[in-house]
């Protein structure tokens, strides 16, 4: 291990005080189900510095880095923690700036897009932005005009320490940034992370168990020591000696399994674990409707982004391949619904002449008031709920949410009501679409078969029984419309919280997309059940 005296770029002077700020980690502990991570302990991430904390796989380093940031809550499911984070002088630590290992950049949008989000949300938008976009592209050498997903890995992580920066963060954080590099890309990581520090003076955190490619560049080094749960501050001639104070993570021994049935692991308690979770899904579930006139109301910091993030939901739930497939659904519903109504009526020689009129206007009433809704919503469900359940559930995967938190957004602000809103409007849209193709079939499959009556005959009589040819607001529109609003407004409730659920794997996205698809079919049903009790 080279000595960081070794290293000129680890020696620089300290900012002035008032761009920076020393951290403080006050009487922290923190437990991970029975297993003890840290117990309580005090240590100063000193101002305009860059501290390394290391330790081995599993100690938690990770976990500590999400509850400086503020992500992880004291008591939340799994890990649970007390002590405060803040500055020396007790004030709380404000907008805190993390480069995600899997970067977490916004894939929808261009990389100066990334970093201009990052530059509308700072906290502070009284005071002018440091740089532009542009500018904070040119200085991390970032490509403006290719989309994220064909930069190189390097490249994304020099964009995602860009939109940290813009966001102008008292403190950042590094979560493993060599993590994946070969030995050659991670030291041109450790200097541009020395680079950035020097030019922009933050309080900079790095999480790594890469200690050979990132102490070098260090003004301190923390070390989360398994063996005695603590952090400790590793003093600057013990810095070539680390790989000594690493102790190996020792994780407890699995219990043999209980033959008591209300012990852990027994059938009792696996049925009572089951039963604690639905009740807790219940619960949310409810909290859910309670919050729905709050998370309808559009609480956006910048109304510009607001309204992009709609766009983007709008395009997924009703965009061009939406169409197509509601047009063909529609397609199929007026040509079955025309063609065997009227190609297998009894005694058809008889009774056809007296009752062609009369099934035309059942077939148009049907279309409308029960069989174009039910299907195109139900296909709406499972089409455009499974989508935005992706969407959301990559985001999640890969951090995006955390990104939006860590720029002082509510996820909910940007996700789930401008989802809410694209199924609002896209559901009455694709369903009245499906409608109009439906007519449309409908009326060149009866031409087919009764090419002697001529169109319009069944144009007069296909809106009989919705208040007859020529009336804009049919029959049933009222309550077309509220089935519609209620199952959209159901679907996209349902596709955000089975996508914004914990992702520790891509299984877990496939099974949210899953459980969105069964769960928003099944509630469009019994909407369109309890519906028609009221309705008919």
């Amino acid at each position: 291990m080279t000595n960081s005296t070794e290293h000129p770029l680890a020696s620089h002077p300290p900012p002035p005080a008032s761009t920076a700020r020393d951290v403080v980690l006050e009487r922290l502990k923190v437990q991970a189900g029975e297993r003890v991570l840290l117990r309580e302990s005090t240590v100063v991430v000193p101002a305009g510095r860059i501290t390394v904390l290391i330790g081995g796989s599993g100690a938690g380093k990770s976990v500590l880095l999400r509850i400086i940031a503020g992500l992880m809550p004291p008591s939340g499911s799994g890990v649970q923690w007390s002590g405060a984070c803040q500055h020396r002088n007790g004030e709380p630590l404000g907008l805190i700036g993390i480069v995600f290992q899997q970067f977490a950049l916004f894939d929808e949008l261009s990389p100066a897009a990334n970093v201009q989000f990052a530059i509308d949300h700072r906290a502070n938008r009284a005071q002018p932005p440091e740089q532009s976009a542009d500018q904070w592209l040119e200085e991390l050498r970032v490509p403006k005009r290719l989309p994220v997903t064909l930069l190189s890995g390097g490249q994304k992580q020099r964009l995602a320490i860009a939109r940290t920066l813009a966001g102008d963060p008292d403190v950042i954080l590094y979560d493993e940034p060599t993590s994946g590099l070969d030995a050659a890309s991670g030291r041109q990581v450790a200097q541009l992370i020395r680079r950035t520090q020097q030019s922009h003076h933050r309080t900079s955190l790095v999480v790594t168990h890469d200690y050979d490619t990132l102490i070098p560049v260090a003004d301190h080094v923390l070390l989360l020591d398994a063996e005695h749960q603590s952090l400790i501050e590793v003093p600057r001639d013990q810095w070539n000696r680390v790989a000594e104070l690493l102790h190996p993570v020792r994780l407890p021994e699995p219990e043999a399994p209980s033959t008591n049935p209300w012990a852990s692991g027994g059938t009792f308690a696996t049925f009572r674990s089951i039963c604690e979770r639905a009740l807790i899904q219940i619960g949310d579930a409810a909290l859910t409707t309670l919050r729905l006139p709050l998370d309808l109301l559009p609480a956006w910091r910048r109304t510009g982004w607001g309204l992009r993030f709609t766009a983007h939901y709008l395009h997924l739930v009703a965009g061009a391949s939406a169409w197509l497939y509601l047009v063909i659904a529609g397609m199929i519903a007026g040509f079955v619904t025309s063609y065997f109504t009227l190609r297998f009526i009894p005694f058809a020689l008889y009774t056809k002449p007296l009752l062609l009129e009369d099934l035309i206007a059942s077939i148009g009433f049907a279309l409308y008031r029960v069989l174009v809704p039910v299907l195109a919503t139900v296909l709406i469900a499972a089409r455009c709920g499974a989508a935005v359940a992706a969407d959301v559930g990559v985001k999640k995967y890969g951090h995006q949410t955390d990104a939006l938190q860590t720029l002082g957004v509510r996820p909910t602000s940007y996700l789930l009501t401008p989802i809410l809103y694209a199924f609002l409007i896209g559901t009455p849209l694709l369903t009245l679409l499906a409608y109009g193709s439906a007519r449309i079939t409908g009326l060149a499959t009866f031409m087919a078969t009764h090419p002697q009556a001529g169109p319009f005959f069944w144009q007069l009589h296909l809106d009989r029984l919705l208040g007859g040819p020529g009336t804009w607001w049919l029959t049933g529109s009222g309550w077309l419309l509220v089935k519609t609003l209620l199952c959209g407004m159901g679907t996209g409730l349902i596709a955000y919280w089975q996508g914004i659920r914990r992702k520790d794997s891509a299984a877990a996205v496939s099974h949210g997309i899953t459980a969105t698809v069964l769960w928003s079919t099944l509630y469009v049903l019994v909407v369109h059940f309890i519906t028609a009790l009221f309705e008919f």
